[in-house]
């Protein structure tokens, strides 16, 4: 948040690649980012489509998600953008 306004897309993403880091399932990962479904589907299926997150089997046999190493040079590479430009 650069000048305290809402999160930019980037942040939305480190969020939930952060949140996903360990697995968790999708509506938890919905409640973690605050952010309205449809907007949390936009983000959340690029970040599938481009293998920064991965669909796992959880048990009992639910499905979960969690963070790429893809999805892990992302996330250090927003939070050194961040982190410069604060």
């Amino acid at each position: 948040m650069i000048f305290g306004n809402k999160r930019d897309e980037s942040e939305i993403i480190a969020q939930i690649l952060f949140s996903a880091k360990n697995k968790i399932k999708k509506t938890p990962l919905l409640y973690k980012t605050n952010i309205s479904y449809s907007n949390f589907t936009k983000y959340f299926n690029f970040l599938l489509e481009k293998k920064f997150i991965e669909e796992k089997e959880g048990n009992p046999g639910g499905k979960v998600y969690q963070t790429t190493e893809k999805g892990e040079q992302l996330l250090d590479s927003i939070n050194k953008l961040i982190k410069h430009i604060q």
